[in-house]
């Protein structure tokens, strides 16, 4: 096996078309656009040049948490295609690596039952933060309640342990919560 860290644009288009399709089966998620493709870091595990998990990195820029900005890299996209494998543990032991070695803070989220998997993966996870994670369109007030949890790595500039000393502050986001 094979584990390749892309950035969007240096992905083959066989490597796009089965991301998309695990994405699709997954998530029933629609085909990585243009943002994603130059602005994400996608890691991939290969068997015989076939993908077999996959997960991304994104920027989320401008994050205003008590009056601070704050920029983090949102865990998403993870797949793995074969379940039980520990196909799906090597891709996020590989994306904690990187946040470290690249003091990056890395925040994704998950539903419960996926809580013990994320922790076993040496994420820290928090399930009565994730109402706090905050967009506004417009009026309208934009959170991911539904049965989720928090998990991160959090860097020097210690994003998540300003948050959680600081309960009852909402993290404004410049986009929704989806990632």
């Amino acid at each position: 096996m094979d584990l390749l860290i892309k950035k969007g644009k240096e992905l083959q288009l066989d490597e796009i078309t089965q991301i998309n399709l695990a994405k699709a089966r997954e998530f029933n998620a629609p085909p990585l656009n243009d943002n994603q493709l130059s602005s994400h870091l996608h890691f991939l595990l290969l068997e015989n040049d076939k993908i077999i998990a996959t997960g991304e990195l994104l920027p989320v820029d401008q994050i205003n948490f008590d009056g601070e900005i704050f920029s983090i890299l949102g865990i998403g996209g993870i797949v793995a295609n074969a379940k039980g494998k520990g196909h799906g543990k090597q891709i996020m032991t590989a994306i904690r690596n990187y946040l470290i070695e690249n003091n990056k803070t890395g925040v994704g989220f998950c539903r419960l039952y996926n809580k013990g998997f994320y922790e076993k993966c040496g994420f820290i996870v928090d399930e009565n933060v994730i109402n706090r994670f905050v967009y506004y369109d417009g009026e309208k007030k934009i959170t991911d309640t539904e049965d989720h949890c928090v998990f991160w790595v959090d860097s020097s500039d210690n994003f998540m342990a300003k948050v959680l000393s600081k309960p009852n502050i909402e993290i404004l986001l410049n986009r929704p919560p989806n990632w």
